[in-house]
Parts: structure tokens; C-alpha cells; sequence
């Protein structure tokens, strides 16, 4: 299969190509996605010398991260499974964090900085979810994580998230993921093809997971509030 595999959650791209000769697979960051996605996957087909109707599966992550960067990859993926019949899945982008850097038997926290003094959470055990993933702090981990000995911390921003999540565990051995950003288009690729093999591709109308209102969604809230009280 050729299986073409994308993560925009973040300012990173995560961009990987599977083919019959192997794995081809690119990170760049501080990357403008609406601005450069289109390109890097036309010169990633392009080095293996295939088009976009040569592929046989599309991959992304579904969130959560940036609301604009994930509509875009997922926008751009299915415009390619509409115009040339291509299966596409999406799957969880903590997950894919996660089984990029893990230890076995031991609790692996996945941690996106989601601003506002917030953090997009994930918590993981062998590949299993422990809780549905979270738009918070290190205060909401503490109850997961306090009868553990040892845990793992990992993402992009783990090294930031460190201190204030030691400070509420001190007796917890926590071990920080050094690398600020991991390749995910391996992990996608093997996600992906085993979500299609046995769920099939996504529905048409699926679209990214957000965990969190919008700033659009949250001003538009606040003047229906304010419409209400007068």
C-alpha cells in the first residue's frame, strides 16, 4: 500500500510516506500549514515518483491541537479521498505522541500546550487510554498519577510542563521525554492502517475533535450572555 500520513496539531508538520520501498518521513518546524501543506506533499509524492491518485490510504490526527492547523490538514486530506476515492482515518494525536515515547507497564502522560496557561493531556498505559484526554493543568493529573511510582511525560511541550506537574508529585520519578519533538509519521502510519483494517475509514462527515470551545465559539457565548441579561 502507499499511505500517506499527516499531523498539523501543532506549529510542527509531521508528514510521512509509505511505499512498497519504504518510509519516507519529514518533520519541519514553525511550519504555516495553510500557507505550505499542499507543496510538501506534492514534493514528498514527487521524490517516489507518484501522484496523489497512486495512494491507497490517507492518515491524520483528529486533535487536539491548533483548531485552524487540524481543519486544514483534514480539509486537504479529504478533498484528495473525495477527488480520487481514497479511504482516509483519522486518529488521535495524543495517542500518536504517546506511542512515540513510552515504556512499558508504566503510565505515559502526552502533553500539548494549549495556551491560556492550559494544556491538551493525555494519559496512557501500553497503548490504552486511562482517561478521555484533557483541556487542563497538573492539578487534574494528580488523581491519576498519585499511586504511581514512576510515570512518563511526553510532546512537544513535556520539558515546560515538568515542574509545576514534580511540584504537586514530588515523590513521583517522572521521566521527561528530552526531545522536543519527536517523528510521529511512523506511529501514524501503523495507527492508521490498523484503524482502517478494522474500522474501516472514517465517515464523511467526521471532522476534528476539539476539547476545547473556539475563541470565535467563546465570544459568540459571551454575547448571547450579555444579550440575555439585558
Amino acid at each position: 500500500m502507499n499511505i500517506l500520513a499527516v499531523d498539523t496539531a501543532t506549529s510542527t508538520l509531521h508528514l510521512a510516506l509509505y511505499t512498497a520501498e519504504g518510509l519516507d518521513e519529514l518533520m519541519i518546524e514553525h511550519f504555516q500549514h495553510s500557507e505550505g501543506l499542499l507543496e510538501e506533499i506534492v514534493k514528498l509524492l514527487e521524490s517516489r515518483k507518484l501522484e496523489i491518485k497512486d495512494l491507497d490510504l490517507l492518515v491524520c490526527t483528529r486533535g487536539p491541537g491548533s483548531f485552524t492547523s487540524l481543519r486544514i490538514s483534514m480539509a486537504t486530506l479529504k478533498g484528495f479521498s473525495l477527488a480520487c476515492g481514497i479511504p482516509l482515518v483519522s486518529v488521535p494525536g495524543l495517542e500518536a505522541i504517546a506511542r512515540a515515547f513510552s515504556i512499558e507497564g508504566l503510565v505515559t502522560v502526552a502533553c500539548i500546550d494549549a495556551k491560556k496557561k492550559r494544556y491538551y493531556l493525555g494519559l496512557y498505559r501500553d497503548g490504552e487510554q486511562i482517561t478521555p484526554d484533557m483541556d487542563g493543568n497538573a492539578e487534574n493529573l494528580v488523581p491519576y498519577l498519585e499511586g504511581e511510582k514512576t510515570a512518563v511525560l511526553t510532546g512537544p511541550d513535556a520539558k515546560a510542563f515538568a515542574p509545576r506537574l514534580q511540584a504537586l508529585l514530588p515523590d513521583l520519578k517522572l521521566i521527561v521525554d528530552t526531545e522536543d519533538i519527536r517523528p510521529l509519521g511512523h506511529v501514524l502510519i501503523n495507527m492508521g492502517t490498523r484503524q482502517f483494517e478494522t474500522a474501516g475509514p472514517d465517515d464523511i462527515g467526521q471532522g476534528p475533535v476539539y476539547i476545547r470551545r473556539s475563541d470565535a465559539e467563546e465570544a459568540l457565548i459571551q454575547r448571547q450572555m450579555k444579550g440575555d441579561e439585558k
